[in-house]
């Protein structure tokens, strides 16, 4: 595939307002997204504001800007192409928000840091967060495990869990030891996200300040939007954001810390918000996608045709005693 897709295009050609792009998989997403990027950016001119495009990993990240880096000789040289930040969410908010301006919220007097477990300050008994196990008596956190320590919010409220084995258990003391942590500078990558959320709504002028450097924030995989991330976005929606969604509510792989997709399903029945579909699998042969289709009850359709001959995976029965010889064997390796 070489030139966008009419729906792909559509997306890229679409107004400077909030977008929610409900895409398949295999549908092109991270092309659309940063050839979106790139439009925006044109449209903007010499205007000073920054377009931010942002998902949940590395990898991710090393795409988008790989891909940007092929696309933005379009851009008109100068400054303008360097108004543009690809990263992750995690990551945007601690250089934007955490390490310059949450030590005033946190109380502590110096630039906060994340702690990954292992520093021996979190034995110290103040420092433990307690699960509430259904049944059974309450048990403390260990350092390594700090970072199964979720929080989400209820209404305005931060709740905190532990999740354990598939489960997420109460956390009865979790606002408490936020707090204790903060005082020293410490947050995890949950508490990251909560001291976010409560220095935007502490000090106002840096979130209207975050809105005006970044006018235009578009971020990917959005199923994977926690209760925590949603809340900051909505922050700076309400600031002035325009705010642009992209993901498939069917691959979410975060809901165990509060991603369930409905911030991304439900964003498009918002009045500003103008919503494109991405339909078409560019990756997948027909009858893959026929599966996919009846189990997330969508009505993609494949770009590629069924193939002549079959490959994947298959099932050889062997005894003990003959498995040297199915290793050796050309026509079941190369079928293994």
């Amino acid at each position: 595939m070489t030139a966008l897709s009419a729906e792909q295009q559509a997306v890229v050609d679409a107004p400077l307002t909030p977008l929610s792009v409900i895409a398949c998989a295999g549908s092109g997403k991270t092309r659309t997204a940063v050839h979106r990027l790139v439009e925006v950016r044109k449209r903007m001119g010499d205007q000073r504001g920054r377009v931010a495009l942002l998902s949940f990993s590395n990898v991710a990240v090393d795409t988008f800007r790989k891909h940007y880096q092929v696309l933005a000789h379009e851009l008109p040289v100068g400054v303008g192409r360097s108004r543009v930040e690809i990263d992750t969410i995690d990551a945007f908010i601690t250089a934007n928000v955490l390490r310059p301006h949450a030590y005033r919220t946190m109380d502590c007097s110096s630039t906060p840091f994340l702690i990954s477990g292992a520093e021996p300050f979190l034995q110290n008994k103040e420092f433990k967060f307690w699960a509430q196990p259904s049944s059974g008596a309450s048990f403390p956190v260990q350092p390594e495990k700090l970072k199964n320590v979720m929080v989400s919010l209820n209404g305005e409220q931060p709740v905190f869990g532990y999740a354990n084995f598939g489960s997420l258990l109460p956390v009865t003391n979790g606002s408490a030891v936020a707090n204790r942590l903060g005082k020293i500078g410490a947050y995890t990558h949950a508490l990251g996200q909560y001291w976010t959320y409560q220095v935007l709504r502490a000090q106002p002028k840096i979130l209207s300040a975050l809105a005006h450097r970044y006018p235009h924030i578009l971020v990917d995989e959005s199923q994977d939007i926690g209760s925590l991330h949603q809340a900051i976005l909505e922050l700076l929606a309400g600031a002035g954001v325009q705010i642009s969604l992209i993901g498939d509510p069917h691959q979410g792989i975060y809901e165990f810390a509060g991603a369930d997709g409905v911030f991304l399903t439900e964003y498009r029945e918002r009045a500003q918000v103008t919503e494109y579909p991405l339909t078409r699998n560019y990756r997948s042969v027909p009858a893959i996608l026929t599966i996919a289709n009846t189990l997330s009850a969508r009505t993609d359709t494949a770009e590629r045709a069924s193939p002549d001959t079959h490959h994947g995976a298959f099932f050889v029965a062997y005894r003990n005693d003959e498995r040297q010889q199915l290793v050796e064997s050309p026509r079941v390796s190369w079928r293994l």
